[in-house]
């Protein structure tokens, strides 16, 4: 049996992915431990793994200077700040993660696309190693259009795609800025110094996982051969073990439901957020559940209708098989949780990567997309009108969802990751 190490940064929306195939490699006798930050312990180990806390507790409690100014922002500025988050997480990371990885041994790494330490303790120790890549897009692809927070269409027009290559080009530009953060750190520990460390210094030459499915996410023809789509990896076990969600069973079924949610990340925006959707659903003969995350005085909503419930954490895994509509703000998980559970989203992106998400829907025909400057009630009443109605919008979601259904995340991650551990050599598509 081997022993497998999971290092990925303290954020739910990057742990939850890897944790079917964790739990799968646990099933099949092998040793699977978790080096992260300790505010995401309770999650890792009620399934029995092990748990290492390294770095920062986690992004959610850890609200930097720079977490705060990337927060506040939208657009390139926002991503700007992003990257340097990261380049920090890196930093706080290495030293605690070397020390796990001198202690555990693994036979193999798994890396998210973001947590830069792991790749470089790959490097130090000579291990192989997997990457589970949430941020698809930011594997470099001619095919597609430049990962960005906007979310840039597909297409087939050579002008547009000759645009899309001008617009790569400067983002590699860009983004070799933030080559000399991660280099400092790199030298620190003696590798040497590399370029496009943003897009390419965590990208595992032996095995890139993607937790998705075609439909959804774009067809590349050069991606490398070692990235599997592995297909919807869904988890909704991370909640605490006393929460009683007995109230939504017991919710009527006397009018549709909709569910809306920002998520855990965007919380300097939620409040207004929170009140653009009571205005537009206060008349409405619909049933609404807002979960408002931890940070809003709940009593902003002591006027809202019978028809409003307001939570600070909702889980979809309960919520979802009941739910007619949800609007949300862009994120790939509870995108896919729509998706397997069929219901039409009206996609709010804000910042970073929720832009792309919203494209990703919007192409695939499964959602309405509103730009968060563009929220207004009259608007988004008009978007759930029109996902709850439109039949085109019904049966794309039902394909779609014939293809989630058909994959199983954490028997291809754990069988991919075998075979890694075995041969020592990169695992390629067929």
């Amino acid at each position: 049996m081997a022993k497998f190490l999971f290092t990925i940064i303290p954020a739910f929306g990057h742990i939850n992915p890897t944790l079917p195939v964790a739990v799968e490699l646990k099933k099949r006798g092998h040793q699977v431990g978790y080096a992260t930050g300790a505010d995401l312990s309770y999650a890792i180990e009620s399934e029995g793994l092990q748990f290492f806390p390294v770095g920062s507790p986690g992004l959610k409690t850890d609200m930097s200077e720079t977490t705060k100014k990337m927060l506040s922002h939208k657009g390139m500025v926002c991503n700007y700040y992003f990257f340097k988050v990261i380049a920090e997480a890196d930093e706080k990371t290495v030293s605690g993660l070397r020390t796990v990885v001198e202690q555990y041994r693994p036979d193999v790494l798994v890396v998210d696309s973001i947590t830069y330490a792991g790749a470089q303790m790959a490097e130090i120790f000579g291990l192989p190693w997997a990457t589970s890549s949430a941020l698809a897009g930011m594997i470099p692809s001619c095919d597609a259009p430049p990962f960005t927070s906007w979310g840039l269409p597909p297409s087939d027009n050579p002008a547009v795609k000759a645009l899309y290559s001008i617009i790569r080009c400067g983002q590699r530009s860009v983004l070799r800025f933030f080559d000399r953060d991660f280099n400092r750190i790199r030298a620190s520990l003696g590798l040497p110094p590399v370029r496009n460390c943003v897009t390419e210094s965590a990208l595992s030459p032996y095995l890139i996982l993607i937790p998705t499915c075609e439909g959804f996410e774009y067809r590349r023809s050069d991606w490398p051969p070692q990235a599997h789509l592995i297909g919807h990896s869904p988890w909704g076990k991370s909640v605490d073990a006393n929460d009683d969600f007995r109230w939504i069973d017991a919710l009527p079924d006397d009018r549709p439901l909709i569910y809306a949610s920002l998520g855990t990340v965007h919380v300097f925006r939620s409040l207004e957020f929170y009140r653009i959707v009571a205005e537009a659903f206060r008349k409405e003969p619909y049933r609404v559940v807002m979960s408002v995350g931890s940070s809003i005085d709940l009593s902003e909503f002591d006027s809202l209708p019978d028809n409003f419930r307001v939570e600070r954490f909702v889980p979809h895994a309960k919520l979802f098989p009941r739910a007619d509509a949800v609007i949300h703000h862009g994120g790939l998980g509870i995108a896919h949780d729509c998706i397997c559970n069929r219901i039409p989203q009206v996609v709010v992106p804000i910042a970073q990567d929720s832009g792309e998400w919203a494209r990703r829907c919007t192409a695939a025909g499964i959602a309405v997309k509103i730009p968060y400057p563009r929220l207004n009630p009259e608007r988004l009443r008009a978007a759930v009108n029109k996902i709850l109605t439109n039949e085109t919008i019904q049966e794309k979601i039902k394909a779609l969802q014939a293809v989630f259904l058909s994959k199983d995340a954490g028997l291809a991650g754990a069988d991919l990751l075998e075979k890694l551990s075995r041969t020592k050599a990169p695992v390629y598509r067929a």
